[in-house]
């Protein structure tokens, strides 16, 4: 299983959960309310289970809160990767 490392990142007044896999950046809004965005950031990442299994790692869980939700957030999110994938397997989208 591939690892993807992970980051809070902080843009201005604006935080992130900055998600690189090598080829793409993924940012999820965490201080604003952006629905189009984090749709957009699943949907990379949906497309990305096809390439294969993967888990995401955030690299320094500090103790602020933006860290920690984050690290909550990442653990849920891992979830769910995993239940999408065992869905595509059953319907043959993907090979294991």
């Amino acid at each position: 299983m591939e690892t993807i490392r992970a980051t809070v990142e902080q843009i201005e007044e604006k935080h992130f959960i900055k998600i690189e896999d090598g080829e793409h950046t993924i940012r999820i809004p965490m201080s604003e309310d952006k629905p189009n965005e984090v749709k957009s950031a699943f949907n990379k990442l949906i497309a990305r289970i096809k390439d294969g299994v993967f888990q995401i790692e955030l690299e320094e869980v500090g103790e602020d809160l933006f860290s920690q939700v984050a690290n909550e957030y990442i653990t849920q999110l891992n979830r769910e990767i995993q239940e999408v994938r065992g869905e595509m397997e059953q319907n043959r989208l993907v090979t294991d």
